[in-house]
C-alpha cells in the first residue's frame, strides 16, 4: 500500500510537470514518462533488507556490508553534517544484471559536452535509460548526428532526495572502503545540488565521499590500507589524465581547421594511450579499461572524466585553506 501512494503522488506530480513540458517539447514528454516508468519499476520491486536476507543467500561480505548500512547513514549526519535521509532503507535485486545506462557526447573535434535540458534540475550533459535499446538508440542517433559518444552502465544514481532511493545488490559486492564511498556520495547528493551544474556536483561528491570514506575507516586499519592502495593507483591515473586533458583539449584547438584533423586526432589518442602504459598504475585491469574507452569514447570519455575528477586539485586546497581540514564544515557551507 505504501508504494501504491507512493507512487499515485509520483504520478501525479510527473503529470503536472508533463503537462507543461509536452506543450513545448514532445519528444522531452516521453523522454521523461520512459525514465518514470523505470524509476518505478525499481522502486515498486524493493524490499526490505530483512526480506532480502531470509531470501537470498549473502557472501560474507555482502552481509557484512548490509549491516554496514546503518552506520554509515548515522556517520553521515552526525559527523559530516549530512541531511538526513531515507535513503538506502530497501534493497532492489538486480538479478545480476545493468538496469541503468548513461549517454555522454562531446562535439568531434572540441572537448564541448552535449547537454540536455530537463525541468526543476536545469542542463545536464548525460542521459540516462532504464532501457538498453532506446540508450543504444539515443547513441546511434548522436553519432549520426556527427558527435563522440559514449555509453556505460552506472551502479548508482541519485533522485537528489526527491524520492526514496533504494540499495542495488550490486552495491553488496564491493570492498568495504568502496561500499563506503559509494553511499557517501550518492547521500551527498541528496544534501547538495547545484542545478545545471554537474560539474560542480559530481566533483564535490567525489571530494566529499573520498575524505568521509578515510574518516570513517580509521579505526579499521586493514580496509584502510586496502582502500588507500586502489586510491593510489586510481590517483597516478587521474594525475595522468587531468595533465593529458588539458593538453588534449590544446590540442584539439590547434588542428581544428586541419583538413586531415580526423587521422591527427587518431594519432593523438594512440599516443596518448602509449604514454599512459608508461605511468606505472599497478592495476592492470583498470589502465586496460581506460584505453578502451578513450578509443571508443573519444572525446566523450574526457567530457566524462571532466564530469567527475577536474576539479579535485581546487578542492583540496579550499578544504584546507577556508574549512581547516574538515569536511563537516566544508558540508555545512554547501547545504542549503
Amino acid at each position: 500500500m505504501l508504494y501504491l501512494r507512493f507512487a499515485r503522488l509520483f504520478l501525479s506530480y510527473l503529470a503536472f510537470i508533463m503537462l507543461g513540458v509536452a506543450i513545448y517539447n514532445y519528444e522531452l514528454s516521453i523522454y521523461l514518462l520512459q525514465q518514470a516508468k523505470g524509476q518505478l519499476q525499481v522502486l515498486s520491486g524493493t524490499k526490505s533488507f530483512e526480506d532480502y536476507r531470509a531470501n537470498t543467500k549473502l557472501s560474507e561480505k555482502e552481509s557484512f556490508n548490509l549491516r554496514l548500512i546503518d552506520e554509515i547513514k548515522k556517520f553521515s549526519v552526525d559527523s559530516l553534517g549530512y541531511k538526513p535521509t531515507d535513503n538506502f532503507t530497501t534493497i532492489y535485486d538486480q538479478q545480476n544484471k545493468p538496469i541503468l545506462w548513461v549517454i555522454t557526447a562531446s562535439e568531434k573535434y572540441e572537448l564541448k559536452a552535449v547537454e540536455w535540458e530537463f525541468p526543476l534540475i536545469g542542463s545536464v550533459s548525460y542521459k540516462g535509460f532504464f532501457n538498453k535499446e532506446l540508450a543504444l538508440k539515443e547513441k546511434h542517433k548522436l553519432q549520426a548526428a556527427g558527435y563522440d559518444v559514449g555509453i556505460r552502465t552506472v551502479s548508482a544514481w541519485s533522485t537528489l532526495g526527491w524520492l526514496s532511493d533504494p540499495l542495488l545488490s550490486s552495491h553488496l559486492t564491493k570492498s568495504k572502503g568502496n561500499f563506503c564511498n559509494l553511499l557517501f556520495h550518492e547521500l551527498f547528493h541528496a544534501t547538495f545540488f547545484a542545478s545545471s551544474n554537474i560539474n560542480e556536483n559530481e566533483n564535490l561528491a567525489n571530494f566529499i565521499a573520498h575524505k568521509a570514506t578515510i574518516q570513517f575507516l580509521k579505526k579499521d586499519t586493514l580496509a584502510l590500507q586496502e582502500y588507500m592502495y586502489d586510491d593510489a593507483q586510481r590517483e597516478k591515473l587521474n594525475i595522468f589524465l587531468n595533465a593529458n586533458t588539458k593538453a588534449y583539449k590544446l590540442f584539439l584547438d590547434s588542428v581544428l581547421n586541419h583538413k586531415n584533423k580526423l587521422i591527427l586526432k587518431q594519432k593523438e589518442l594512440v599516443f596518448l594511450i602509449k604514454k599512459l602504459k608508461n605511468e606505472g598504475v599497478k592495476k592492470e585491469k583498470l589502465v586496460l579499461m581506460t584505453e578502451e574507452e578513450i578509443l571508443l569514447e573519444q572525446n566523450a570519455y574526457f567530457i566524462d572524466y571532466m564530469q567527475y575528477n577536474s576539479r579535485q586539485d581546487s578542492l583540496e586546497n579550499a578544504f584546507n585553506k577556508f574549512y581547516k581540514g574538515s569536511i563537516k564544515n566544508m558540508v555545512r557551507s554547501l547545504a542549503p
